[in-house]
Parts: structure tokens; C-alpha cells; sequence
């Protein structure tokens, strides 16, 4: 059977952002079905032009409040049916198709990769040297049944990357990254000030909860250090 992948994109409130990623994302060749969730945004009218623009082209699905981004994933994944999974964050911009089309090339013809993570290789939000352009990168294909076990977990909304990489590494998984374009606006310029740091804040708290910190901090250190042959 010839293997296919499915796209899950969550967004929050993110106006004609999420417009362009999904514009962005229909010009990719290798993509079965784009599933979009709209994380009980508070502005419905960014729901109400997604359903008019795209009502034939993806899968639009609304959360009544707002869960975060790995329930909205969780829900998401509901609707894969193809056996990888591309992960997408809602507020990107500078996508550009033929890396994507690379990277779904790359995974979807050899499958002894069970990851492929796209790396930020230029944007000033990625704190390279903590590796985070790697580590906590929402932009990732794996293996919709990987994706599945992940949830079997326990970690919190703010965690859904760190939780797959420790799994990956539990599993032995063969992981690699790949470069991607793409840009993504700073927590306190989106949310402001106040709110983006307490988004940061609540993120690291959160390794602690779930007893995370420790992975998080090997990760940094050893996690997917190759790029894709």
C-alpha cells in the first residue's frame, strides 16, 4: 500500500494567519487530507471565512472552548486516516511548498524513518542555541501510529513536542530533521506582553508537573542530531 499523509493544523485567534498557512498548504502535492481546528477561538469570523473559502478543500473542525493545542491536535487525529501525520503550527508564514514536498518525499518513500522534524533555520523566535528550533518545533511528520501512542501519555498542552520526542527516544525511533523557511511571530507580539509570558512560563511549569524537565533538558543536549540523509 502506498503510503499517505495527512496534515493537522490547530489554530487560536490567529486572524488571516491561519489564511495563509492553509493557502500555503494547498499547493503541497503529497498531502491526503488537511484537517483544520480551530481551538475555540473567540473571534468567529476567521471560523466563518475558512468555511467559505475552503469548504471543499480541507476538514474544518471547532472546539466550543479552548483546550490547547494537543487536545486540538487529539481531535484532530479523529479524522487522519492516512498512516503519517503532518503537524502544523497556525500562525507560520514564509511556507515554502517544495521544502514540505521534500520532507513528505523523504518520509513517505523510506519507511525506516519514523520522524522527520522541520527545523527553523531562519527565525529570530527559535533560540537556536538551546536547540529549540529542533526540540520544541511544531512543524514534524511521524507516523500516525506513533502519534496515536503519544496520547496515550500524560502531559500537558504546552508539552505535546517533548512528549513525542521522549517517546521516540523510548522507542528506539529513527529520527532526523530537515530545514524549513518558515517564520512565526513572538509570544508577547501575539499575545502581548503579559500574556506571552505567562504562555512561556506555564510551559516550563508544566515540565515539571509531568516530570518532563528531565527530558527536555536531554534533549536539548542529544536529541535528533542528524539531519535527513
Amino acid at each position: 500500500m502506498k503510503s499517505k499523509c495527512d496534515c493537522i493544523i490547530p489554530f487560536y485567534n490567529e486572524g488571516n494567519r491561519i489564511i495563509h498557512v492553509i493557502d500555503s498548504i494547498l499547493k503541497i502535492t503529497n498531502l491526503f487530507k488537511i484537517i483544520i481546528v480551530d481551538d475555540g477561538s473567540t473571534e468567529a469570523i476567521t471560523y466563518q471565512k475558512l468555511k467559505k473559502k475552503f469548504s471543499n478543500k480541507i476538514i474544518l473542525l471547532k472546539l466550543n472552548i479552548n483546550q490547547g493545542k494537543a487536545d486540538a491536535i487529539k481531535k484532530g487525529l479523529e479524522f487522519v486516516q492516512s498512516n503519517y501525520c503532518l503537524l502544523l503550527d497556525g500562525d507560520l508564514t514564509n511556507i515554502k511548498s517544495y521544502e514540505l514536498n521534500n520532507a513528505l518525499n523523504k518520509i513517505l518513500f523510506n519507511p525506516a524513518i519514523d520522524m522527520i522534524i522541520l527545523r527553523r533555520v531562519d527565525d529570530i523566535t527559535s533560540n537556536a542555541w538551546a536547540r529549540q528550533d529542533i526540540v520544541t518545533s511544531g512543524q514534524r511528520i511521524l507516523k500516525t501510529s506513533d502519534l496515536i501512542n503519544v496520547f496515550q501519555g500524560s502531559f500537558s498542552n504546552y508539552q505535546l513536542e517533548v512528549a513525542i520526542n521522549a517517546y521516540m527516544t523510548k522507542q528506539n525511533k529513527t529520527v532526523y530533521w530537515m530545514p524549513f523557511s518558515i517564520h512565526g511571530p513572538l509570544r508577547t507580539e501575539k499575545w502581548g506582553f503579559k500574556n506571552g509570558l505567562k504562555k512561556f512560563l506555564n510551559s516550563f511549569i508544566g515540565y515539571f508537573r509531568h516530570r518532563l524537565v528531565g527530558q527536555f533538558i536531554w534533549q536539548t543536549m542529544f536529541f535528533c542530531k542528524k539531519e535527513a540523509p
